[in-house]
């Protein structure tokens, strides 16, 4: 991986942050080496995962000392801090500029609230490629390795089968009559907008593109469909309807058991399950919905993955199979390496750093060749 050999020929990139800055609350997970895990037993997959991986640190550190820092770090999250403590953000940046530093802000979530703040740099996992945003760094959403945890980190590469292609998928698929209505609207100004330009449909509920590609392989005679829909999103106590663990373990086994696994956005433009696939070695079908792939400049994703465009969701059966029909078996075999090979070298936990720090760097670069 050049990267990381690429990497270690600069010191680590050294984050301010105040230690008064401190809430005993979820912090970033940037900050999980120093102060640790933050999640209790009752949050079992985050806790599970943070428990198992922590980021690399030869490739970052945090100082104390503003005056021998890089960039200052708010320490939780900047939906946290817009909830919570807008006071403390604010204290945050106004450290950084009054140092000269750039700010990096921890700005994942569902919602890519507005952050427009000079000198920002922001990392997000979701957003549209047609709506670009000053600063920011793409990062995929932290998925657990599936492969170790619920295989023993043996990959079972599945052969290529003659006839209909499986398409497996487990998870949230399914809205009440309420919940649709409420969904709808709170769309309407999106979907007004996609009147006049068809890129926003992008924008529409993740389960609702679930739902529409799903109905779309379902009413096909070209491929089979291993299907477990869910009412709910499984992976949060809160709203998982049944065992958590089954409910996973069940997910895992749908997506060995077919031969390319469904993926499409979340309530975010972008899908932890993608990377779970990748982590498991299969193929996944990605409906691209305007989406802003992580590490895209250094990643083949066709080398792993089949994409679709969202505007061609109405063919996706007849892509599917087209492709099925042409992949060579040795091919089919190598797209599974791959996407293993791309989630331990590019999108596992460990992986993450030396790619951040390294477009961080290259970002700074560029702007301070900036007239």
């Amino acid at each position: 991986m050049n990267v990381s050999q690429n990497s270690v020929k600069f010191q680590p990139l050294r984050l301010y942050v105040n230690p008064a800055w401190h809430r005993g609350r979820i912090h970033t997970p940037l900050l999980n080496p120093w102060w640790g895990n933050p999640y209790e037993d009752e949050a079992i997959f985050p806790k599970q995962m943070f428990d198992a991986h922590s980021f690399d640190t030869k490739y970052y550190t945090i100082t104390d000392d503003v005056h021998a820092a890089d960039m200052v770090l708010p320490p939780y999250p900047h939906i946290w801090f817009l909830r919570h403590d807008t006071a403390l953000f604010d204290e945050c940046v106004r450290t950084a500029k009054e140092a000269g530093l750039p700010l990096l802000v921890d700005g994942v979530g569902d919602v890519d609230y507005p952050i427009n703040i000079e000198n920002a740099h922001i990392l997000r996992y979701g957003g549209y490629h047609f709506l670009p945003e000053r600063g920011r760094t793409q990062i995929p959403p932290i998925a657990d390795d599936f492969l170790e945890r619920y295989r023993g980190g043996t990959l079972e590469i599945r052969a290529k089968r003659e006839g209909k292609p499986i398409i497996g998928f487990a998870g949230w698929a399914k809205l009440s009559p309420m919940q649709y209505v409420r969904t709808v609207m709170k769309e309407l100004p999106v979907r007004f907008k996609s009147i006049f330009d068809k890129r926003y449909r992008a924008c529409i509920k993740g389960v609702l593109w679930r739902q529409k590609a799903i109905g779309i392989l379902q009413r096909s005679p070209l491929v089979t469909l291993n299907l477990h829909a869910r009412m709910s999103f499984s992976a949060s106590p809160k709203t998982a309807m049944g065992d958590m663990q089954k409910l996973r373990e069940e997910m895992v086994n749908t997506i060995l058991e077919s031969d390319y696994a469904l993926d499409v956005r979340g309530d975010a433009n972008d899908s932890t399950r993608l990377f779970e696939i990748l982590s498991l070695g299969r193929i996944p079908v990605i409906v691209d919905t305007e989406r802003n792939f992580p590490f895209s400049d250094k990643v083949d994703y066709s080398s792993f993955a089949l994409t679709v465009d969202f505007r061609d969701v109405e063919r996706l059966p007849e892509i599917i199979a087209e492709f099925h029909a042409k992949i060579s078996p040795e091919r089919y075999k190598q797209m599974q390496r791959n996407a293993r090979d791309a989630y331990v070298k590019y999108f596992r936990i460990e992986a993450l750093m030396p790619l951040i720090v390294e477009e961080l760097r290259a970002q700074r670069l560029v702007q301070n060749k900036m007239p």
